[in-house]
């Protein structure tokens, strides 16, 4: 698949402040960055004649990764702000120093660890504090339908995203969680673009390869055999998702009785079972660490990225022959105001060097990313500890996280399977 490596910044900040300076109400620049809601066309805007500013022109990105765009002296130093709602590994040094020494402004990274959490502080007002958020893809119809976010115009923002991705990963190829019909705000190929994907991996379990015998972690059931101590992470969204994966139960769809039954016997079996319950996935990861525990119930790439990276390869977010759940981290611009280098930051966060140092930060948790240079680029240990050679294996024998539209349902029977343990 072919990648635009020149295309990485859209301007640097000399030529912004240039062009603002020539063109009439540009501090406010419309489409991807302007307006309240950002209209249901997602046609970028823009003032009357003019193309997008980030379509208008290109700048070739220097070779040397911290280089800045501009000669010293020469820039105009605003004091802007990004404000990014968003997860761990974001907010890496690696990852924003670079934009924030090129652009003299600054960004500042609020983290969380819960989707529904994340978008009830958007729906509550919060959305007024942020320009940027990125969510699992599952969230974009919430938010679209919540007017929390705005569309963005898939030909002009096509060069600096899709046109970089690994082919699964395209539009031309069926990927269609960043676009949405906005008739029923469903996911549609021939829909609107809503978000850009980021970073992905998988939810499944980890476990201990030299504990586990390789027959028995082929199935999920190794969680629910005798002959291993077990631990649950106390994660009911995830959790339930893979408990149905191993019941044969679309996890994506209204459930029967007898499917919630199913899924209940299963959840007080895998419980009833388990030495365990986590707290969190540090927990969880010192627990396979000091051999307290055989197998975490769930785990995934996220989680056991940190044990391995530091040496610990026979721990592994192993995908049985069940399957795992995909999701993809998106990230999405919010309706009201933006700063002028909004655009300069969504674009600057699909740059092969970015893609790389999001996969690899100095700090947070490693993730595969869908850019094919930054992929191609992984050193043998980055590939082994991220499996970048099992993920076409994985993702076809995997289900995308599309959402659990019944997930209430399901809560109860996890608050009291928690007190078999």
């Amino acid at each position: 698949m072919e990648t635009t490596m020149s295309r990485e910044i859209p301007f640097t900040r000399r030529e912004f402040t240039k062009r603002a300076a020539a063109t009439a109400g540009l501090a406010a620049i419309a489409g991807c960055t302007g307006g309240d809601g950002g209209g249901s066309s997602g046609d970028g805007g823009g003032s009357s004649g003019d193309a997008p500013w980030y379509q208008q022109e290109l700048a070739e990105v220097p070779a040397a990764e911290n280089e800045a765009l501009y000669e010293p002296g020469e820039t105009d130093e605003t004091g802007e702000t990004i404000n990014h709602l968003t997860w761990t590994g974001y907010d890496a040094s690696n990852v924003q120093d670079p934009f924030r020494n090129q652009f003299e402004c600054d960004t500042q990274l609020d983290l969380f660890t819960s989707n529904p959490k994340a978008f009830n502080r958007l729906e509550s007002g919060e959305w007024e504090q942020f320009h940027q958020a990125t969510f699992d893809m599952a969230w974009l119809p919430d938010l679209a339908e919540a007017g929390l976010i705005r569309p963005l115009n898939y030909e002009q923002w096509k060069p600096y995203t899709f046109d970089k991705y690994i082919d699964m990963f395209t539009k031309d190829e069926g990927y269609a969680f960043a676009f949405l019909n906005e008739d029923d705000y469903s996911f549609d190929t021939d829909g609107t673009m809503y978000g850009v994907p980021q970073r992905f991996g998988w939810a499944s379990f980890v476990v201990n390869k030299d504990t586990v015998a390789e027959s028995d972690y082929g199935s999920y059931d190794a969680a629910w055999m005798d002959g291993y101590d077990v631990g649950v992470y106390d994660l009911m969204f995830w959790g339930i998702q893979i408990i149905m994966l191993r019941e044969g139960i679309d996890p994506y769809k209204e459930h029967t009785d007898e499917e919630i039954e199913q899924v209940r016997q299963a959840t007080f079996d895998l419980f009833d079972n388990a030495k365990t319950l986590l707290p969190d996935f540090a927990s969880m990861n010192q627990a396979m660490k000091s051999g307290e525990i055989d197998i975490g119930f769930i785990s995934g790439s996220w989680i056991n990225g940190t044990l391995r990276r530091g040496g610990d390869l026979n721990f592994e977010a192993h995908v049985p022959e069940e399957g795992s759940v995909i999701w993809v981290e998106t990230t999405c611009m919010l309706k009201g105001d933006q700063p002028t280098v909004s655009d300069n930051y969504l674009a600057y966060m699909q740059r092969e060097q970015t893609a790389t140092n999001l996969m690899w930060p100095t700090s947070g948790g490693t993730n595969a990313v869908p850019h094919q240079t930054a992929l191609d680029g992984a050193t043998d240990e980055q590939r082994e500890v991220l499996r970048i050679d099992d993920i076409p294996g994985i993702v076809d024998n995997s289900v995308f996280y599309t959402g659990v539209p019944d997930l209430d349902k399901f809560e109860p029977i996890w608050r009291e399977a928690k007190s078999r343990i």
